[in-house]
């Protein structure tokens, strides 16, 4: 199995993803109904984590498919499945503003981390990209310096990204 053979399993069973990401758009509306800042207790924290971490692993592996099909693979736009590329990453930021207008991200436990995590994955990615697309130019066209300016810079955000995924 392939990692193209699920991104085509999801494709063809969107009932099911349909319904996954649906719950939770519900719960978290339902959430925003029920949940106030005097009943926000250690259970509602725990159950909102585990929804944030529901939705935005899914939504943050569609974004870098869309990258990925984007730059590397120049895909249109057009052609690309709407259940495994869009509807994720939909879901994933129409949900984060409802749970985020209902309780603050930052009292949410693991939310910091989660965010570096994404932090460091979109640092490699666009530094996959860049290595790629600049390798031969930095070695014939460029100077020393920008290569070692590039390099502090990314080695910065990755000490400052490597921080939020382990405090």
């Amino acid at each position: 199995m392939t990692i193209q053979d699920i991104i085509n399993w999801f494709g063809t069973n969107s009932t099911l993803v349909l319904i996954y990401f649906g719950a939770i758009l519900l719960l978290s509306l339902l959430g925003l109904l029920l949940v106030k800042p005097k009943n926000y207790k250690t259970a509602v924290k725990y159950f909102y984590s585990l929804m944030v971490y529901a939705v935005c692993i899914p939504g943050i592996l569609s974004f870098l498919l869309l990258l990925y099909n984007l730059f590397f693979l120049k895909a249109n736009l057009l052609q690309l499945d709407i259940m495994t590329t869009f509807l994720p990453l939909g879901a994933t930021i129409i949900s984060l503003v409802i749970i985020n207008k209902t309780v603050p991200m930052s009292l949410i436990p693991g939310f910091g981390r989660l965010s570096g995590l994404f932090l460091v994955i979109m640092i490699t990615f666009f530094m996959t990209y860049f290595i790629q697309k600049m390798f031969f130019g930095v070695f014939f066209v460029g100077r020393a310096q920008y290569l070692i300016l590039f390099f502090l810079a990314l080695l910065l955000l990755m000490r400052f990204a490597w921080k939020k995924v382990v405090s």
